[in-house]
Parts: structure tokens; C-alpha cells; sequence
């Protein structure tokens, strides 16, 4: 098609003035008063929408066959998975340079095209095409009528230059007898016969997105205050696809068409044939039909109420896997043909071509010698004579393992068993076994070596020879999966399931265990559903219950913020201009060791992945005014040698537009984690913010170093330690009578992480308290700065991490062991000690410090309990230096310190603490103080949920490597910086005692012997002087613990509340 001639049909510009009057709907402010308008009907884009058709059908009647596929097509852009341009934003300015005469160099009238993303632009290249054809003297376009059906052929040649478009797409160009074009040539054709509006509108349809077009940003949102903090992602109601195909065909004929037959052109061409009064279409093998989406279930309570009215309801593990519809249809000579469809629809037979086998060995029309699978095992009789449609998961099987790999492993093998412009040859295997566990062996795209492949769980069954089972219920289309499939193990599975029956009392108990089970055992998660529904019936729609789902419960973790950027699609669901950061880049301390040792050392970070999610719109505001208030720099060569630290981008991340001079720390959370192309380290899954913090709340030398991060990542997937292989080897050669330490999959570990899990749950439902309940208790707040902190979702990943031998003969020991290794989370926003008290000199032990001694009077401080404040420095408030990095602990534990007693120094008035300093195996030097409701056995963790603590040390003294960190053993919120805030607490001053706490207690290393007498004598003194008040019996005790007690190989041991007591150096009150 050299030329554009035949001006019959539909203009191109009418359908422009559609995107024009979409774009003219009024956004509403956030001040203003929202329409309570439900139905999708009503909603001022819909009607505008619907107004269009009729104006359509008014003027064009009859509409030319194919009209409603275009139409669809064109305003619908990312819907149409046939065509592919592969061209964006900075591919397509390239052709336009050309096409529209203009230069893009600097000061150029096509400057514009290159920087369509930049601050001063609208982050729309179509709004930057039209100002350009605006700007020109002989605009292009002017005398030539354009048709839809034009646009759309020239844009189906377009797409037929690209491999990944579908076979049909290169089928109906080539079926033209139409010469074969370039990319340029056919560019050139389009946009000379358009008009500066219709060529914006052709521009963001080859870029598949028409919404910066449909829904412009008002000029009151330039700014990025007003844009997130005037309006909301629900300014707007847009058009949905669903809303557009009723608006289209009010009968709902359409909508119910392109729920058996998801595909807009088979579903609008299907919709022309449909006569009136003909019956609704079945599915047809070889066409996709449209997988339902499921609700969120956010606890176990919610998601069975989503069900309520169900008698029996199937938990379905949910395998972490990539969804594929599998269509085969059996020819007359019984050969079968396939279709594979992916869960977007697009059709990925030629991408799956690795599991072509698998699926005709399962279903019985395999030939039996082209699959390497199960030697030995006969080929089964076909279980269907016609055609069938079922849904299976497609997994990466690990031989080595003999059970399902992780989700990135899949990558690899998909690339290197597809056929046509999707296959990759993988990297060379390594020659030796070194070369198998080199650094290089774990890039996420590595050769697999051959010890997995590729393998298929099936789920559902949709069509049958002929007949559709979409109206059957769950249970008869899951006996008819079962019966036509064939389980091979390692290839081809069915999913597995457990029952709850809704009408019994326990229903949620026994999914509460299902679920914690699947938890334990690394799956991703569970989908719920009813027994009698039908496929995608919206009474009892599946429900997916993952843990990151519910409030508080995924992959938590502390990272640092170093960089920001403008991201189109998150930006475009924000409404929001390039002048506000969407997407923040994260990096982990690769160099901690060299920086503890090495206080000039320049920090070295590695930037895994990138986050645009979870904050609200007033953080984000928040932070976008924290980033450009501060010293930024830009993204170039210059800019990176100048900053205080070194990075290096994961290969698959696009570099920020800035980059921040002081780093910040942030919170996030997850699903787990995996691995991006070509990256050797792990990232968090769905990353969200929960928190951005200023450097004046915390620095962002708390975050994760790289080390524990990868800790963390490898306990969350189910992988042991790094080196634990060769370790264990090492143990059974040189102690053959010892056992090998225990792996994170072990059967212990594992019940272990089960119970943790179903308590965990039922906090989460109210059922019962806990620790980890953010709403329940309250704390103190510490002035000092938090170290890495790790939420409740890492629980028992951070315990498999550290491989920290448990005491299995009670398991709640083991439960209550991890969430001792972890520090269960307990709120998110806390009250603060006022100035008076973090200033106290007892920051650092009294003696200890320069000048007196002395301690000074207690402060006032606001406890938990009275209305929280925001104690968020203002915008003007300057940074605050951070403190050292710290390292991960890495070397032996060593050995107790000899027994030594302590006596109190003279002169001090009222009764003398007895102070003692046990053996291990002296229990009769033990101080026995008897309290009530104290049998209970605990851990430490435990024990500490209703204590203040403080951590008694010398100034800079750094973490030995024998202890465990403070945040994985005390409750977050519940750890002190001074001893001033203990006394406080514990209600020895002017001020009424915490009320939630319930003691105070006071960790001292006992071979820091001036420093330990120090710290007895000023509490001691502190106690003296309050006998004789009349509020002494308010007052709570004050333990003093050994910091042995902290240690690695102790933190697992059970202890009831007397026991702690007991261990206590001296008790005062």
C-alpha cells in the first residue's frame, strides 16, 4: 500500500473527535464533592462514549463489515495482543525526525521529540508530534480523507515487520501480495496523510497507550503538590473495555461473547454474524476464553466470607509458575494441534514449545518417541476424541531436588527451548564443579546444566470434545481434569487441594492450617474456591490468598533510596506530570567490611530493582519535596563521580533521572523474592513502600547490607545458606558420628514455621492477641537510631538464615525461637521521649562518658498512651549525620567470661542489691524472685514483649560477632538508648510508669567490669532515692541480664518468665 486513494468509509478525524471529547470530561478535586455514580453506565466518559456510537451509526449507517474490530483496535490499543510494533517512545522519535523534516539536535525543532519525558514536557510524544506539526508552515494532512480502515491496515503492515506479532498478523499482510516495505517507508505513508491531532492520536496507538490523550492533565496539576494532593487516580472514571462493549451493544450481547472468545477480533466479527434471536456462542478450541480474575483475600476470615453461602470450598495451591490456557485439536488422522495462550491472551505455542510433549503425553496423543520423559512408562490412550481446552501452571522442575524450582528459573528454560524470535541459547554450562557454584552460575538467565526442565500442574478443564464446561460446577469439571489426565511425576501434575467444609464450626481453623502449611512449604500461595461454581461466576469468584495480602504479613525489609525518576505507566495511573518522582531505585551496602574497617571508604552499593508503589499520595508528595529540597545531582558521568558513594545497576534497570547526594532509608515490603534477567542478586517481589524516612528519624546505614539481604531472600525461597553444602560435607568427613545441621526444609523447621504461621493468622483475624499485633499494644519510643528492621512476614526466614540449632522437643519453643531471631513488629508509628532525655548523658553509661559521672534527674516524657502526634522533623529541618555502618556478625562465638561478684560501692543510702555474677552451671547462685503467671514456657523474644531494654555499652563499641543483632531479638518499639528513658518507664521519676511494660530490664556485658559497676551504682542510687515515696509501689523492677543472654546459640532456649528472672545479675524493686 504505497498510497492512501480510496477516501469511502469511516474518516480517521471522527474518531479523533472521540479522543478530543473523551479528553474535554472534567476531572473532579479531590475538595469536590465525588458523584456517587456506581454503574459503569453513568460515569461522564461512558455517556460521552455511547453519544459518539450514535453518532456513528447516524452518519455511516450501515457500518462496513469489521468496523467494531477497528474500532476496538484503535481505542484500545494495549488490548491488541496480535500486533506488535516494538518501537517506543525513543525508537519512534527517530522515524518522526525524519518523517516530520525537523532536527533534533539542541535548539532544533525536534529537540522536543527526544526530551518528551523531561520536566518541562507532558510525558506524551503524541502531544510533542502535534506541537511540532503545529509549529510547521505547510502542516501535512490538509487534503487528504483518511478512513479507520486505512489507519488500521497500514498499522497491521506496520506490525508485520515485528516477529513478536501473532502468525495471523504476518498471514493477512502477506496474503495482500502487497510488497514488503520498510519500517520508514511505511511511517512515511501514515503520517502524510494525517493531521497534527490525528497523528498524536496514531503515535500513542503504535505506543499501545492512548491515555495521556483520553485523560490529560489539567494545567492546575502542572505542579506536582497540586497534581498528587488536588485530584486522585480517581479524578476520572476511564473507559474500561467491558463499559465500552455495552455501551457499544446495550443488549450485553458483545461483553458475554468476549468472555468465551477473548479476542476482540473473534469476538467482534463473532458479534456481526450474531443474528437476533441466534444463541450465544460456545467456546471454540483454538480461541482464547477469558480467565477470571480473582478477588483479594486479605485474612482467612475475609476470604471465606467471600464465599459465604458455599457448602464446601477447595483450597488450591497456588504454584508460583507462568498461567497457560492449552488448546489441542485432533485432525482426521488423529494428529494434534496445538495452542498455548498466556494469561494476556497473546498466543505463546511457538514460546512453549518445550512443553508440546509433556502436554500430549498427559492427554494421551503423545507419539511416544519424540519425549524424553520417564523411560519405561507406556503411551496412554487419548482421553478425548475431538478437542478439549484445560489451564495449567507452568513450572521449572529441579531433578536435583526433585520438587518444584523457583520462579526465575523459568526464564532460561523458556528462552532456550522456544522456537522462532523468543529462542536464546543459554550461556555454556560450567566444565567443572567449581564452575557450577561459582558467583557467575547464579545470573538468573545461567545455563540450568540440565538438572531441571520444564514441567505442567494442571487445574481446570473448560472445553471437551465439543462441549463447554464453563457452566459446570468446580467439582464435576475437577473430576473430569482428573480422569483425562495422565500424572507423569516431575512433568505432569495435578494441583493439589484440601477441602473445608463451610458448614462446620471449624472451617476456618482448617483453612487457616492449609494455608500455613502451603507457607511452610514455600509455595506462593492458595486460591479458594466454591464447589459448586461455575467458571468465573461472580457469586463466588476464586479468591487468591497470598501472605503478602494480608496487612503486614510479606517480605519486609529495610533498603536504601538512591535514586528517582519519572516512570510513564505509573505516572499515568497517578496522573501526574514529569515534575513528580513515581519510581524510586534501591541499593544494598556491597562494602560493608572495608567501611567498618575504613571509615573514608567510600560506600559501594548495588541497585537491585526499582518500587512505584505503596505509598500514599501524600507520601509520595512528601517524599518528592524530601528528594528535590535536597542536593540532588542528574543522572550523568559527572554527576555519579562526584557523589560520596559508589553504585552499580542491575543490568535490567533503566538508569534515574536523579540520584541523591545523602541516601535515604525506606521500608518495604513484598511477595517473596526472585530474580531479574542477567542479575546475580535476589529482588523483592512486587515491591511496596511502606516508609520513607528522613535522615533525621533514621539513617540509612540501618538498611540491609547486601549479605543479610541475600540471607533473607535465600531462607524466604526455601534455599540453605550459601556454603552449607560444603560444610556439612566437611562434618561428615572429619565427624562422621555428628549429623549435619538441618536444612530450611526440614521436617522440623517446617512444623515449626506452621504453627508460627497459624498463630500468625489468627492474630491477623482478631482470634488472638499476640505481639504482632500493631493495634493492641502500645511502645515506647526510642530516640536513638533502629537497626535494620525486619517485619514480621520475615519471621522464620531470618531463623533459616542464620541455621540456628532449635530444641525440637516442644514446638512451640521452636516457633517462639524464631520469632525471637526476628523481633516480631509490633506498631509502625510511635510517640516520642522528649529532647530532655535523648540529650541525657546516660546515651552512654554513666562514668563512661566525658566529664561527671553523675546521671541527671529523669525528664518528662509522653508515654503511648496519650494521643499520637507527628513528631516528623519539618521541611526546613537540615539532615543529620549518620552514623558508622554496621556488618553482619561472621565470627565464632567466644568464650564466657570467668564469674566475678560485684559490691556495691559505699555510701549508698537504702537496702543494697544483691549482685551477682553466676557460672553457667551454678543454679544456686540464681536469684529466685517467684511472680505470678510466669510458668509459661517462652523464650527471651517472648519475655521481653512487655519490657523496656536498653543495651548497656560503651560508647562506639561495635556489635560482636557472637551476639545477635538487638532488632532480631527485641520487640520493635520496645528498645531504649538511655538509661534515663528505662527509669522513665518504669515510672521511677515525676512521671506515671509506661503502662504497657511491665519491667524494665538492662543488658550489660560482664567483662566490661568499671562499666558494669557503673551502671549497678547509678541505679542503685536512683532506687535509694525513691524509698519512702508514696508512689514506690507504682514503680516497676529493673533487671539487669547478662548480654550473654543475646548470644546466637541460646536465643532458641525455652524458659518460663521465673526462669529469666532468675538468670538476672540483680533485680532492683
Amino acid at each position: 500500500m504505497s498510497a492512501l486513494t480510496d477516501d469511502s468509509g469511516i474518516p480517521f478525524a471522527f474518531f479523533t473527535e472521540l479522543v478530543d471529547a473523551i479528553a474535554k470530561v472534567r476531572p473532579h478535586k479531590v475538595s469536590e464533592k465525588q458523584p456517587r455514580t456506581t454503574r459503569y453506565a453513568d460515569t461522564p466518559v461512558c455517556k460521552t462514549f455511547r453519544r459518539w456510537v450514535g453518532r456513528l451509526r447516524e452518519l455511516y449507517a450501515p457500518l462496513p463489515p469489521g468496523t467494531t474490530a477497528i474500532i476496538f483496535r484503535l481505542l484500545f490499543p494495549e488490548e491488541d495482543v496480535k500486533r506488535k510494533y516494538n518501537l517506543q517512545e525513543a525508537g519512534l522519535a527517530q522515524y518522526l525526525v525524519k518523517i516530520l523534516g525537523v532536527s533534533s539536535e539542541t535548539h532544533g525543532r525536534g529537540e522536543r521529540l527526544k526530551k518528551w519525558k523531561e520536566e518541562d514536557a507532558k510525558g506524551c510524544l503524541g502531544d510533542e508530534v502535534r506541537d511540532i506539526m503545529l509549529g510547521t508552515a505547510h502542516s501535512q494532512g490538509s487534503t487528504v480523507t483518511v478512513t479507520i480502515a486505512q489507519v488500521d491496515a497500514l498499522l497491521t503492515e506496520l506490525a508485520a515487520k515485528c516477529g513478536f506479532s501473532a502468525a495471523g498478523v504476518h498471514a493477512s499482510f502477506s496474503a495482500t501480495n502487497s510488497p514488503r516495505r520498510s519500517r520508514q517507508a511505511i511511517l512515511t505513508t501514515l503520517y502524510h496523510s494525517l493531521s497534527p491531532a490525528e497523528s498524536a492520536v496514531v503515535t500513542q496507538i503504535i505506543l499501545k497507550d492512548l491515555r495521556p490523550l483520553l485523560y490529560p492533565i489539567p494545567r492546575s496539576a502542572n505542579h506536582y503538590t497540586a497534581a498528587l494532593l488536588q485530584y486522585n487516580s480517581n479524578a476520572i472514571a476511564q473507559l474500561s473495555m467491558e463499559s465500552a462493549m455495552y455501551a457499544w451493544d446495550p443488549s450485553g450481547r458483545m461483553a458475554v461473547i468476549y468472555k468465551t472468545r477473548a479476542n476482540l477480533d473473534e469476538a467482534a466479527q463473532t458479534y456481526e454474524r450474531l443474528k437476533p434471536g441466534d444463541p450465544m456462542p460456545d467456546p471454540v478450541c483454538g480461541t482464547p476464553i477469558q480467565i477470571p480474575k480473582c478477588s483479594k483475600g486479605q485474612g482467612i476470615a475475609q476470604a471465606l466470607k467471600l464465599l459465604q453461602g458455599a457448602d464446601k470450598v477447595w483450597v488450591e495451591t497456588k504454584y508460583d509458575g507462568e498461567r497457560a490456557q492449552i488448546h489441542i485439536r485432533l485432525d482426521e488422522t488423529g494428529n494434534p494441534h496445538i495452542k498455548i495462550y498466556s494469561k494476556s491472551g497473546r498466543d505463546s505455542t511457538r514460546d512453549r514449545a518445550g512443553i508440546h510433549d509433556i502436554v500430549c503425553e498427559a492427554l494421551g496423543v503423545g507419539q511416544g518417541h519424540n519425549l524424553s520423559i520417564k523411560q519405561g512408562v507406556a503411551p496412554a490412550e487419548a482421553s478425548f476424541r475431538q478437542d478439549i481446552v484445560v489451564e495449567a501452571e507452568l513450572v521449572a522442575f529441579s531433578e536435583a531436588t526433585d520438587r518444584i524450582d523457583e520462579f526465575w528459573r523459568i526464564r532460561s528454560l523458556i528462552a532456550s527451548t522456544a522456537v522462532g524470535v523468543r529462542h536464546k541459547t543459554p550461556p555454556a554450562p560450567p566444565s567443572t564443579a567449581e564452575g557450577m557454584n561459582s558467583q557467575c552460575s547464579m545470573l538468573s538467565n545461567g545455563s540450568d546444566g540440565g538438572t531441571r526442565h520444564l514441567a505442567l500442574i494442571f487445574f481446570d478443564i473448560l472445553l471437551l470434545d465439543g462441549t463447554s464446561l464453563l457452566s459446570f460446577p468446580y467439582s464435576e469439571r475437577r473430576a473430569t481434569l482428573e480422569r483425562v489426565v495422565r500424572v507423569i511425576p516431575g512433568y505432569s501434575m495435578l494441583a493439589e487441594r484440601v477441602c473445608i467444609d463451610m458448614k462446620r464450626a471449624e472451617a476456618s481453623d482448617t483453612l487457616r492450617k492449609a494455608f500455613a502449611t502451603l507457607i511452610a512449604d514455600y509455595q506462593e500461595g492458595a486460591v479458594l474456591k466454591a464447589d459448586g461454581a461455575q467458571y468465573g461466576e461472580r457469586r463466588w469468584p476464586w479468591v487468591k490468598l497470598k501472605r503478602d495480602y494480608i496487612k503486614g504479613y510479606g517480605d519486609t525489609v529495610d533498603l536504601v533510596l538512591l535514586g528517582a525518576a519519572w516512570e510513564k505507566d505509573r505516572a499515568r495511573e497517578l496522573r501526574v506530570l514529569p515534575t513528580a518522582y513515581t519510581t524510586f531505585y534501591f541499593g544494598l551496602l556491597a562494602n560493608a567490611d572495608e567501611c567498618k574497617s575504613n571509615l573514608s571508604c567510600r560506600p559501594h552499593f548495588e541497585v537491585v530493582f526499582t518500587s512505584a508503589y505503596g505509598l500514599s499520595r501524600q507520601e509520595l508528595e512528601e517524599v518528592n519535596f524530601m528528594i528535590k529540597s535536597s542536593d540532588m545531582v542528574p543522572y550523568c558521568e559527572q554527576a555519579i563521580e562526584g557523589l560520596p558513594y559508589r553504585f552499580k545497576l542491575c543490568p535490567n534497570l533503566r538508569p534515574p533521572a536523579v540520584l541523591l547526594q545523602q541516601p535515604l532509608l525506606a521500608e518495604l515490603f513484598g511477595a517473596g523474592f526472585s530474580k531479574a534477567q542477567s542479575s546475580m542478586f535476589y529482588e523483592l517481589r512486587f515491591p511496596r513502600m511502606t516508609k520513607v524516612y528522613r535522615p533525621s528519624e533514621r539513617p540509612w546505614s540501618d538498611g540491609l547490607t547486601l549479605q543479610e539481604y541475600q540471607q533473607i531472600a535465600r531462607a524466604a525461597v526455601g534455599r540453605d545458606r550459601a556454603g552449607k553444602a560444603e560444610d556439612d560435607c566437611v562434618k561428615a568427613m572429619f565427624h562422621p558420628d555428628q549429623p549435619a545441621s538441618p536444612g530450611v526444609r526440614c521436617p522440623k523447621k517446617r512444623k515449626q514455621t506452621e504453627i508460627l504461621w497459624i498463630e500468625k493468622l489468627e492474630v491477623a483475624d482478631g482470634k488472638k492477641r499476640g505481639g504482632a499485633s500493631p493495634s493492641k499494644r502500645a511502645r515506647l519510643n526510642t530516640v536513638g537510631p533502629r537497626r535494620k528492621t525486619i517485619d514480621v512476614g520475615n519471621a522464620e526466614n531470618i531463623a533459616e538464615a542464620r541455621e540456628v540449632p532449635i530444641d525440637g522437643n516442644t514446638p512451640e519453643a521452636g516457633t517462639e525461637g524464631l520469632r525471637a531471631r526476628l523481633g516480631m513488629a509490633r506498631l509502625t508509628s510511635v510517640t516520642n521521649v522528649t529532647a530532655a532525655a535523648a540529650s541525657s548523658p546516660v546515651r552512654h553509661p554513666p562514668g563512661s562518658g566525658p566529664g561527671s559521672s553523675r546521671v541527671s534527674e529523669p525528664s518528662p516524657v509522653f508515654m503511648r498512651d496519650l494521643p499520637l502526634t507527628d513528631k516528623t522533623p519539618s521541611r526546613a529541618e537540615p539532615p543529620r549525620a549518620s552514623p558508622p555502618v554496621a556488618t553482619p556478625p561472621g565470627m565464632p562465638l567466644p568464650q564466657t567470661p570467668p564469674p566475678t561478684t560485684v559490691k556495691p560501692a559505699p555510701g549508698l543510702q537504702g537496702p543494697q542489691p544483691t549482685l551477682i555474677l553466676k557460672r553457667e552451671d551454678d543454679d544456686c547462685s540464681r536469684i529466685m524472685d517467684v511472680r505470678t503467671n510466669s510458668a509459661s514456657p517462652a523464650t527471651l523474644h517472648h519475655f521481653l514483649q512487655d519490657s523496656v531494654v536498653w543495651l548497656a555499652r560503651p560508647p562506639r563499641t561495635a556489635r560482636p560477632s557472637w551476639r545477635a543483632p538487638s532488632y532480631a531479638v527485641i520487640p520493635k518499639g520496645n528498645q531504649v538508648s538511655t538509661l534515663d528513658a528505662v527509669t522513665i518507664a518504669c515510672g521511677w521519676g515525676s512521671t506515671p510508669a509506661c503502662k504497657w511494660s511491665n519491667r524494665g530490664v538492662v543488658f550489660v556485658d560482664v567483662s566490661e567490669i568499671l562499666f558494669l559497676q557503673d551502671t549497678l551504682h547509678e541505679l542503685a542510687r536512683r532506687r535509694a532515692a525513691l524509698l519512702g515515696h508514696k508512689d514506690i509501689a507504682r514503680c516497676k523492677p529493673i533487671l539487669i541480664l547478662d548480654m550473654k543472654m543475646l548470644a546466637y546459640d541460646t536465643l532458641d532456649e525455652t524458659l518460663t518468665a521465673d526462669e529469666v528472672e532468675s538468670r538476672a545479675i540483680c533485680r532492683f524493686g
